[in-house]
């Protein structure tokens, strides 16, 4: 299999499909404008040399559970929204990257074959990892794109807009190389799961398989967006395990729940204001690592191999971490690290599954609010306002809160009846906006359901002659 027959759906055996246009126009007519405007913007603007054109959504995604546990190889529960970025691709011939953003009719270039250029900034930071990344990995120069996207989702808001981004121009520059990638042998992944993980690395700058590491886009996180972005499935949330790199679950949401989706107003740019913050969570969680591994004289990179290792390794890591002596983090914030991750990955998830498989909301509600407090003792990733929403939206009766992402920042989800969602968003937004007025023109708040993974539309063919 090639790498331009990869962004599919996934129908519910497991098996690729593309999505004809009629069925999925049905599921979100309002990509149809999106897709239009993207498609005039490449055409008009950057003027492709070739008329084929490759049209991809890429959706945001939401995260039910599993703070900040991907990086460490633990669990997570996921799922795509219906809101993401609309891409029109058509292949160049030469080595250059041409990119519109059609929302504001900006266009950025690269040479993808050295990344040459202007020096990143803003959201090309995106493309120009994901061009640096493959370059390296292959003897003779990429072929460039000419790229147009356009967006409804917000940016900076904990929704994944940055990992929308790499999936997408990875998306455009194996259509464009997939040829020269078969050639060179290099291995891309074909399993969605597999391929999640390979952009996480790309994203995160870790090494890959025997490709050494990189510097990414500057976070060093994992594959937690990007497999929910390849690999949701309609309707339902599903659980990954990161450390084996498969799915363990999924469950369907009821036809009488939805998810109303608060942006706080409070952006959380994993590149700028957000980066620092959030590579100190991840950097406790390396840190619990090394002081193990330091103590146990065991082998193990990541927070879940502790796990893995049995009791007694557990018991050992949680010595070495009262007896450390870092000039960094306290013990006690150690040690809470490790706790929360424990507590969320093991216990929480599973539970939360069990929980929705049988239908006890009441039992949801409970451990999504102790994921939330966690978040808000261990983690330290929560702000005020993502706080007072979580605790609004219980205090308005949603079946359960909580703040998802990064963090610092960012959106908060609440499971809701559906018959009631749109005086619950009303409600939910006064209460909010009446605490912190000045968020009034950055905040918004809307429904969205469980949607496609990253999905390939029909291709546009050169017209007759």
């Amino acid at each position: 299999m090639s790498p331009i027959q990869l962004p599919v759906s996934v129908d519910p055996a497991g098996h690729s499909r593309r999505v004809p246009e009629n069925e999925w126009m049905h599921v979100n007519v309002a990509k149809r404008r999106l897709f239009a405007a993207a498609h005039v913007g490449l055409t008009a603007q950057l003027k492709p040399q070739s008329q084929l054109i490759h049209r991809w959504f890429v959706p945001g995604r939401l995260e039910f559970l599993g703070k900040h546990t991907d990086y460490c190889l633990g669990r997570s529960i996921l799922g795509a929204i219906d809101r993401g970025i609309c891409f029109c691709v058509s292949a160049r011939s030469d080595t250059r990257l041409r990119m519109l953003d059609a929302q504001n009719g900006s266009i950025t270039e690269l040479d993808v074959s050295t990344s040459a250029g202007t020096k990143p900034h803003g959201w090309s930071v995106y493309p120009a990892t994901v061009a640096r990344r493959l370059a390296g990995m292959v003897s003779a120069p990429m072929r460039g794109a000419d790229v147009a996207f356009i967006s409804d989702l917000p940016a900076a808001a904990g929704l994944s807009s940055s990992s929308c981004l790499i999936v997408g121009f990875y998306l455009a520059l194996a259509q464009s190389n997939a040829e020269l990638f078969a050639s060179e042998h290099i291995g891309l992944p074909q399993d969605p799961v597999a391929l999640g993980d390979f952009l996480g690395c790309i994203e995160s700058g870790r090494a890959w398989r025997d490709h050494g590491a990189d510097t990414g886009v500057g976070t060093r996180g994992g594959s937690q967006d990007h497999t929910a972005i390849l690999c949701s499935t309609p309707g339902k949330l599903t659980a990954f395990d990161f450390y084996d790199s498969r799915t363990i679950g999924s469950v369907a949401l009821p036809d009488d729940l939805t998810f109303a989706i608060a942006v706080s107003g409070v952006s959380a740019h994993k590149t700028g204001s957000a980066g620092a913050a959030y590579n100190r969570v991840s950097k406790r969680a390396a840190t619990c690592v090394q002081l193990w591994q330091d103590f146990t004289h065991r082998p193990g990179e990541c927070m879940e191999a502790i796990f893995r290792s049995g009791p007694e390794s557990i018991q050992a890591a949680r010595q070495a971490l009262r007896q450390s002596k870092s000039k960094e983090f306290s013990a006690q914030s150690l040690l809470s690290r490790l706790e929360q991750y424990d507590r969320e990955s093991h216990q929480l998830i599973p539970a939360a599954m069990a929980a929705m498989q049988c239908e006890n909301w009441m039992e949801l509600g409970n451990i999504v609010d102790e994921s939330q407090r966690l978040a808000e003792t261990c983690l330290h990733n929560q702000v005020p306002q993502t706080q007072r929403l979580a605790a609004t939206a219980r205090g308005l009766d949603a079946v359960a809160a909580s703040a998802f992402g990064a963090g610092f920042g960012g959106a908060v989800w609440a499971l809701v009846e559906k018959a009631r969602v749109g005086t619950f968003l009303r409600q939910w937004r006064e209460a909010y906006l009446s605490e912190f007025p000045s968020l009034l023109g950055n905040a918004s708040f809307f429904q969205t359901i469980l949607g496609l993974p990253a999905t390939e539309l029909p291709i546009i063919q050169p017209s007759a002659t």
